[in-house]
């Protein structure tokens, strides 16, 4: 004999249950769990997104991106009231979070609230001052309590860091017409118009989209790709083609969204 070893179990008593495993949470479970709420929330699935963003604050009650992503899925709900306790809670965890005064601050403003909303977003704006999101939303607050010429002056601090934002060049377009500045106001239409989006793009595009499926597949927000081409769907994404078939670039199947600007408001939600 080389080794010997034993070893004793403890056993339950005779006709007695076996009690249910509860699995050990981990760390790394919050943030698996919080990433994959973050995915529904970017896919618009607001109830999948919700019970991820409550799992992960059960897992870790001292997390305050959770309740912050709690607040995010409320806010797209439009339920604004019941946004405001749980981005409060996630302050009162971590005073300094800018995610948390920036969404809390877009619910106050949903209820009215411009004063205590301002004060959130300055607060973001302190974290993150060239946070072009944050810039524009208290712009757009000064404007609506009337404070055209302080709104002005936050429109340009967003334009110091990206000339071509839509946003403030359409809000500097409209205080204008309210100080009654015509010269200024033709300019910032003129800019607005510019930089916009070509709508008529789309009936340029449109005829290519039609003909080549997997292309106009590509440009939707959010799709699969698949890689099981059945001879069905190769003659579907063909048929405006001649009948031609063309060579059709498979891929796993995932799914995606397409990509966002990431802003500092956003920051601290993952």
């Amino acid at each position: 004999m080389v080794a010997e070893d034993s070893v004793t179990l403890p056993l339950l008593p005779a006709g007695r249950a076996t009690p249910p495993r509860a699995p050990r949470a981990q760390a790394m479970d919050r943030e698996r769990v919080n990433d994959y709420g973050i995915g529904m929330l970017l896919q618009g699935d607001l109830v999948a997104a919700k019970q991820a963003f409550e799992r992960v604050v059960a897992l870790d009650p001292k997390y305050a991106d959770g309740y912050v992503n709690i607040g995010r899925v409320l806010i797209q709900e439009g339920s604004h009231e019941a946004a405001v306790p749980v981005l409060t809670r996630a302050l009162a965890i971590k005073p300094d979070l800018a995610s948390a005064h920036y969404f809390l601050a877009l619910a106050l403003k949903a209820r009215g609230r411009y004063d205590e909303a301002l004060r959130h977003l300055r607060a973001a704006a302190e974290r993150f001052p060239r946070d072009r999101v944050v810039r524009n939303q208290i712009g757009r607050l000064l404007f609506l309590k009337r404070q055209y010429k302080a709104a002005i002056a936050e429109f340009e601090n967003t334009l110091r860091v990206d000339p071509e934002d839509l946003s403030a060049h359409y809000n500097m377009m409209l205080c204008y017409r309210a100080l009654g500045r015509e010269r200024d106001e033709s300019r910032e239409e003129t800019l607005y118009t510019r930089f916009k989006a070509d709508e008529s793009a789309q009936a340029i595009t449109g005829p290519y989209r039609l003909r080549n499926a997997e292309m106009n597949l590509e440009r939707q927000p959010i799709h699969e790709h698949d890689s099981s081409w059945t001879p069905e769907r190769v003659a579907a994404a063909s048929m405006y083609n001649n009948g031609r078939p063309r060579p059709l670039v498979a891929a796993a199947s995932v799914s995606h969204t397409a990509p966002a600007v990431a802003t500092a408001s956003e920051r601290g939600g993952r």
